[in-house]
C-alpha cells in the first residue's frame, strides 16, 4: 500500500514569485560553451527527478534572488512554504599566488587575452588553469558544499539544481562571473591582462562653462545664462560607464547591455547636436 502512494504522489506546486528570476531556458538553459559546462558539473550529479524539478522552477521564476561572491552563491528560492527556502553554493577561489600564475599563463597567449577582453571565455583559458592543477569549473559534487534551508534529505535538492540552471544563463551572458567566483573581479581582471585598457574605454572630457555661483543668477528672469558649448566632433567611445560594467547576467534583450546602451547615447548624442546647430542657426543660442 506504501509503495502505490508513493508512486502515485504529485508534489506539490511552489508559491508563485513576484519578480523571480525566470530563466528562459529557450534551446537549452546555456548557448556558449561556459555555461553548458557548467551543466555538466549539475547533470554529473545524477539527482534524477530534482534534476527535472529544478529545471521547471527556474522556467518559472522560482529563483528569487541570487548574488554572487567570491567563492560563494547566496540564493533563495520559493517552493511550497511561505518562507523561501536559503541556499547557498560555495566554491574555493584561487589564492593570489596561483592566480599570478595563472596571468603568468595567460602572457603567453596574446590570442587568449584578446578573446578575454573581447568579453568571451576561451577553451585554452580552461586549458591553462587545467595544466596548473587550477581547475576552472568543478570536476565532482565534492568541488563544491552545497546547502539548503528546505527540509528535502537529498544534496543538493531541487532548489539547489534551479539555482544551478539560473547560473548557467548568467555565465552565458557574463563568463566573468565565474572568475569572481575563483575569486578575481572582472576590472581588477582586465587590469592584469591589459594594464590601461579601462582607461582607454573613458570617453574624452568635455570642457563646461562653470554654472553661476548663485542659483539665481541662473534661474531668475534677468539672470545671466552661461554660454553653451559643443565640442567640435562626437565622443570616440559611446556609452562608456554602461561598457565598463559589462553585460548584466539576466539581461533578456536581444543585443547585449553595453551594446543597447551604446546605440542610445550615441542617438542621444546625434539628436542633441542636431538641436543645438539648429538653435545656433536661428539665433537661439549665446
Amino acid at each position: 500500500m506504501s509503495g502505490w502512494w508513493y508512486n502515485d504522489y504529485t508534489p506539490a506546486p511552489p508559491r508563485a514569485v513576484r519578480g523571480g528570476i525566470k530563466a528562459s531556458g529557450k534551446g537549452g538553459f546555456a548557448k556558449k560553451w561556459w555555461g553548458k559546462r557548467w551543466l555538466d558539473v549539475l547533470e554529473s550529479f545524477g539527482i534524477g527527478a530534482r534534476l527535472s524539478r529544478g529545471r521547471a522552477y527556474a522556467k518559472k521564476g522560482q529563483v528569487a534572488d541570487l548574488s554572487i561572491g567570491t567563492g560563494l552563491i547566496r540564493a533563495s528560492v520559493q517552493g511550497t512554504r511561505v518562507k523561501p527556502y536559503t541556499i547557498t553554493i560555495q566554491l574555493a577561489p584561487y589564492s593570489a599566488a596561483q592566480w599570478d600564475e595563472i596571468f603568468g599563463a595567460i602572457a603567453e597567449h596574446p590570442v587568449v587575452a584578446a578573446r578575454l577582453l573581447a568579453g568571451e571565455m576561451p577553451e585554452e583559458m580552461e586549458e591553462l588553469c587545467a595544466k596548473r592543477k587550477l581547475p576552472l569549473f568543478p570536476k565532482r559534487q565534492g568541488d563544491m558544499v552545497t546547502e539548503c534551508s528546505c527540509p528535502d534529505w537529498s544534496n543538493p535538492c531541487k532548489h539547489i539544481a534551479a539555482v544551478f540552471f539560473v547560473m548557467a544563463e548568467a555565465f552565458d551572458g557574463d563568463p566573468f562571473l565565474l572568475l569572481r567566483l575563483r575569486g578575481m573581479d572582472r576590472d581588477v581582471f582586465i587590469s592584469r591582462i591589459a594594464p590601461g585598457a579601462s582607461e582607454e574605454e573613458h570617453e574624452e572630457e568635455i570642457e563646461a562653462e562653470p554654472l553661476p555661483a548663485e542659483p539665481s543668477r541662473f534661474w531668475g528672469p534677468e539672470g545671466e545664462i552661461p554660454e553653451i558649448r559643443i565640442p567640435a566632433s562626437l565622443p570616440k567611445v559611446h556609452g562608456a560607464l554602461p561598457g565598463r560594467l559589462g553585460p548584466l547576467p539576466f539581461w533578456r534583450g536581444k543585443e547585449t547591455f553595453p551594446e543597447t546602451m551604446a546605440a542610445l547615447y550615441e542617438s542621444a548624442t546625434c539628436r542633441a547636436e542636431e538641436i543645438y546647430r539648429t538653435l545656433e542657426e536661428n539665433g537661439g543660442i549665446r
